[in-house]
């Protein structure tokens, strides 16, 4: 599975990875983990635990893209979602204020927002 993988990787690569998110025919890409006798499911699964290789697979294709570390790991997805989703209508100004605010906190701080949050029902 490793070499399987490992082809996956030079191709996303070669396509523009991890600049650009890219996309292959999911069925193509069924069907070739089935001939070399590996779980797809396993080797995106692979992929996301051990090289930080994210996807989302849609009708048609997969598409592949670098995993993003929160710097609120315990933030749970929907709450995370909700964030993107309020942060869409600010200014670039009001974002980087927010980034700078972020990233002088301390894990502690970090953990007491999400608390906060998650008390508030966000």
């Amino acid at each position: 599975m490793k070499q399987f993988i490992e082809q996956i990787k030079k191709n996303l690569e070669s396509n523009g990875f991890p600049q650009k998110r890219v996309s292959f025919p999911i069925e193509k890409m069924y069907e070739l983990a089935d001939s070399k006798g590996h779980s797809f499911n396993k080797v995106l699964e692979l992929l996301r635990e051990e090289h930080a290789i994210s996807h989302e697979l849609e009708t048609e294709k997969v598409v592949f893209y670098p995993v993003v570390e929160s710097p609120f790991p315990d933030l749970d997805p929907g709450m995370l979602k909700q964030a993107m989703e309020m942060m869409k209508g600010m200014s670039p100004e009001q974002l980087q204020e927010i980034q700078d605010s972020v990233a002088k906190m301390s894990p502690e701080e970090k953990a007491d927002i999400i608390k906060k949050g998650k008390d508030l029902g966000i």
